[in-house]
């Protein structure tokens, strides 16, 4: 059994220009970055595999990498899509973009019941993966989603490498020969 993780091409939306932004200028920027259809196409290296299954965040550049990677029917799941934290910010503070990109990262990374929702979620569409038994299936999201995807599978005892959050169009194989 084969699962190919690819995270989306690079959306090129540029950061906001104001200094200072409050709760609602960051909310609005990721609502524009996440609507942006200008991605950074280009050839992803699918390691001569016959990918059979092809599962996408139903976000804009998951779906577009999606499409362009992969020429049959792509199934998009809701349990690929981004997590959506940024409800959890302070209405209270002007900060500086990048100071709000830092807290939505460890936002995302500490306990709390949606990132423990979302968890479960992409835990139990692996699950429903592996008990389908499905075999050279490639998914396409996001950084945060692969992160748990492959700590899942490795549980699974599936193998494949580690990857970099900066790392787009890139495909990671994780394979497993021996049933459960």
């Amino acid at each position: 059994m084969r699962i190919g993780l690819v995270r989306h091409f690079k959306v090129n939306h540029p950061f906001p220009e104001k200094r200072l932004l409050t709760k609602s200028d960051v909310i609005s920027w990721f609502a524009d970055y996440d609507s942006t259809p200008d991605i950074e196409y280009k050839k992803v290296d699918l390691s001569n595999i016959q990918w059979k299954y092809c599962y996408s965040s139903p976000m804009l550049r998951a779906v577009n990498t999606a499409n362009h990677i992969f020429e049959g029917q792509i199934t998009e799941i809701p349990e690929l899509k981004e997590l959506d934290i940024l409800h959890r910010l302070s209405d209270k503070w002007k900060l500086p973009f990048l100071a709000w990109g830092l807290i939505v990262r460890m936002k995302s990374f500490s306990s709390n019941k949606d990132t423990a929702a979302f968890k479960n979620e992409i835990i139990a569409f692996v699950d429903k993966i592996i008990a389908g038994n499905e075999s050279d299936v490639l998914i396409v999201s996001h950084w945060f989603v692969m992160r748990v995807i492959r700590q899942e599978l490795i549980k699974r005892r599936f193998t494949g490498k580690s990857f970099k959050s900066n790392e787009y169009g890139t495909l990671y194989v994780f394979e497993r020969s021996d049933k459960l």
